[in-house]
């Protein structure tokens, strides 16, 4: 390990921060742990977004950026001022977050070829990049980070980007899991889940809530079960948050769903006895493992990833079509009648988890990660050094 921590980087991380979800985490993380080991960081985001109030609280400095335009085939953002930050804080390190704002980023980093530019893929990819000028761009990317391993094949797919310069990192949850058994209560089941507090259609909501309903009027367990909906911006700002409890409302389910605020969801996993993924645009939400290493059973949405997860470790928890709420209640229902297998089947499995979606595991990835692609580029240029690379 003592390479990585060799050379003192200044590293931009573009993380615009529109929503706020599983990447939003990640690109702060990444923040932190380059900064702990020694590097000089920036987050590059929206002025006011959440990641901002965020990044701000962990004492990260940000640059803004300043908008997009549209044209007549993509969304193409201004980069004055990214262009102008790279040179003003020598940045030799970029580290992108969102497809959109990858490609003009590796067009201008054509013309900077000593900077290295790492992307991190966190969620679904269904669009094929597979045009001449896409192909171009693709080049410019030095590394790929991915989460799960089962998203290797579609994104070599989607953006024919080499194999070779795919790196498996996990996720790097659980660094501060401390069971709190203590907090949750006796009387009742208590069910997780989170909302990013930026949504703009509570279709997504609707199938949990009314699952939750269906399953107390049911009675089938011997407690009743209540759903904690957390969000990590106030309700009070919450545009949605009439038509939430009108629908809770509507379903006579005010006794049984609650809407709560927190400063760290994270934490939150770990005072339910079950946690409900529901964002279904990314393989596999960092809270279902954060969750999992914290002996609480998940039902995440059915995709590829979270389906092979139980086929390798065993049944830890289940998974649902997304929208379906009655196979979420019968999933639910399931869980909680059989708690004691799930418990113990995750409390067997949690050594493979830590090993490969653990925090340590995902902190060595990512900085051995930098040092290799800083080390072929610094080399790279060495070579050829009149020649965009």
């Amino acid at each position: 390990m003592a390479n990585i921590y060799r050379d003192q980087q200044n590293i931009l991380y573009v993380c615009l921060g529109s929503k706020w979800g599983t990447r939003e985490r990640m690109a702060l993380k990444d923040c932190l742990i380059a900064r702990e080991t020694g590097h000089n960081v920036f987050l590059y985001c929206l002025r006011d977004s959440f990641i901002n109030l965020k990044a701000k609280q962990l004492g990260i400095d940000c640059l803004f950026h300043v908008g997009s335009i549209s044209l007549n085939f993509l969304k193409w953002h201004r980069l004055n001022a990214f262009v102008q930050y790279l040179t003003k804080f020598n940045i030799t390190l970029v580290h992108c977050y969102d497809i959109s704002f990858l490609w003009p980023a590796s067009f201008y980093l054509k013309r900077k070829p000593k900077v290295s530019l790492v992307f991190t893929f966190n969620h679904e990819i269904k669009k094929f990049y597979k045009r001449f000028w896409h192909r171009n761009l693709i080049r410019r990317i030095d590394q790929v980070f991915l989460p799960v391993k089962e998203m290797a094949d579609g994104v070599h797919g989607h953006l024919e980007v080499p194999i070779r310069k795919f790196e498996y990192t996990g996720l790097g949850v659980g660094k501060n899991v401390t069971s709190q058994a203590s907090d949750k209560s006796s009387g009742a089941w208590f069910i997780g889940c989170a909302v990013g507090g930026h949504e703009k259609e509570i279709d997504f909501l609707k199938p949990a809530i009314s699952a939750i309903s269906s399953l107390n009027t049911k009675s089938s367990l011997t407690k009743k079960v209540k759903l904690l909906i957390y969000s990590e911006v106030s309700w009070d700002k919450f545009l949605l948050q009439d038509e939430v409890r009108e629908f809770i409302a509507a379903v006579s389910a005010n006794d049984h769903v609650f809407l709560e605020f927190t400063d760290d969801l994270t934490s939150a996993c770990q005072k339910v006895d079950a946690w409900l993924g529901l964002d279904t645009k990314i393989p596999i939400e960092d809270l279902l493992i954060n969750s999992l290493l914290n002996d609480t059973p998940t039902l995440a949405p059915r995709t590829y990833a979270t389906k092979e997860l139980f086929r390798k470790r065993g049944r830890l928890g289940e998974t649902y079509k997304s929208g379906d709420a009655r196979e979420i209640r019968e999933k639910i229902e399931k869980i909680l009648s059989t708690y004691t297998d799930y418990i113990t089947r995750i409390e067997r499995g949690r050594g493979g988890l830590i090993s490969d979606f653990g925090f340590e595991f995902y902190k060595n990835q990512l900085l051995m990660g930098y040092q290799k692609i800083l080390t072929k580029r610094e080399r790279l240029i060495r070579n050829r050094p009149y020649k965009s690379v």
